[in-house]
């Protein structure tokens, strides 16, 4: 039978848990009901406050490749701790703007800090704990932050209740420099990192074969990185403008949190039998099968609830192919900074994905749009699979 932890992993797999539900919660879906208070305090447009958002997360991608280079020098329960403290910092920032340039800086800075205590950093802590054996707890962790949303925008909602948004963005700060810090020091040990390089295992891909892997595993991961975003950003308005009404639009954006973890739970126990390129390819397949299919949510229930299954379930288990995937291909040798630079992509594509797309549905139309989100994710499928073919190993 096998086992559900990974020698060494359990408190480290709890305690990222618990730090990665506070950081996407703090740090990215707390801002949804937050903007709107800042809109009104300040008399703010909406495009500038969110403008300034997708900047802060623009530039969170392009420092990416030196917070891999760090966690691989210094190692996780440093930088990940130092995360913390600094993301503390940027919410407690945010908590006193006053105007324009002091919002711009204060959520460049707190987006520049997520970099080092989300699901990248936490995976690299992981290759660092475990090794080759990182992909169960890399699974474990998304299980977990998975109900992020579930838990933060309620919370953050009763909050706002009875305190202003200065006040909750204070509280948000205190969870990063009274839990999550200490735990990030308490759960990574001395031996996860410390000022000596950590042990690492080499690449399996052949030397020669590394930069044509990097490039299609990048451009993949970018690819697909842009219909998620848009379809995450737009997601009532798209069904809206597809003839769903809002209603059923709300119900069917609720299953998207239990249809991630359902696809996270089958993911983690088959993980024995699929290799991390087949789980990553199965994720591929399933977001582009959903994004054509919403192409007909409009027609019927039936078309919109398979849309939202498919889309879901591949969006679930993409959370952890981001992980497991190059762990596979590369080894635990530099693999900070190697992800750090694939995320770079990643991250940039989706940073500009929402605005991007808001246009050619504003001036092309709605159909037009989703067949171009349909032709990425249906190329960035091919991609992998000529990186199967390359590899052969998979």
């Amino acid at each position: 039978m096998r086992p559900f932890f990974v020698e060494k992993t359990v408190a480290s797999v709890l305690g990222l848990g618990v730090t990665t539900t506070i950081g996407y919660g703090t740090l990215l879906y707390a801002f949804t009901l937050l903007s709107l208070e800042l809109e009104w305090h300040f008399l703010w447009s909406k495009s500038f406050v969110f403008g300034v958002f997708s900047l802060g997360l623009l530039v969170g991608g392009l420092i990416a490749p030196w917070a891999g280079r760090s966690l691989d020098r210094y190692g996780a329960r440093i930088i990940m701790s130092a995360g913390s403290l600094l993301a503390a910092l940027g919410l407690g920032l945010l908590a006193l703007v006053e105007t324009k340039l002091g919002y711009v800086l204060a959520m460049l800075f707190t987006q520049m800090s997520a970099t080092l205590v989300l699901y990248e950093a936490a995976f690299v802590a992981f290759s660092q704990i475990a090794k080759d054996k990182a992909r169960l707890p890399m699974t474990q962790i998304t299980l977990i932050a998975g109900f992020a949303s579930t838990i933060f925008w309620p919370l953050v909602g009763w909050l706002l209740g009875f305190l202003s948004w200065r006040e909750v963005y204070g509280i948000l700060a205190l969870l990063h420099l009274l839990l999550c810090a200490p735990l990030h020091w308490w759960v990574l040990g001395r031996g996860v990192g410390g000022f000596v390089p950590v042990k690492t295992e080499k690449s399996p891909v052949l030397e020669g074969d590394k930069r044509t892997a990097f490039v299609l595993l990048g451009a993949s991961f970018a690819l697909i990185a842009i219909p998620t975003a848009a379809v995450q950003t737009h997601f009532v308005g798209l069904l809206n403008a597809l003839g769903v009404e809002t209603s059923l639009a709300i119900s069917l954006g609720l299953l998207l949190g239990p249809l991630q973890v359902g696809a996270r739970v089958l993911e983690m126990l088959g993980a024995r039998k699929i290799s991390p390129f087949h789980s990553a390819l199965l994720s591929y397949g399933l977001l582009t099968l959903g994004v054509w299919l919403m192409l007909l949510s409009g027609v019927n229930v039936l078309f919109a609830t398979l849309f939202i299954t498919f889309f879901g379930a591949g969006q679930g288990i993409n959370y952890v192919a981001r992980g497991a995937l190059p762990l596979a291909i590369f080894g635990t040798q530099g693999y900070g900074h190697l992800t750090g630079k694939l995320n770079r992509y990643k991250i940039i594509a989706a940073a500009l994905a929402p605005f991007s797309f808001a246009y050619i549905f504003e001036h092309v139309g709605i159909f037009p749009a989703l067949v171009l989100l349909g032709v990425l994710t249906t190329c960035a499928t091919v991609l992998l699979v000529v990186l199967g073919k390359i590899m052969k190993r998979f």
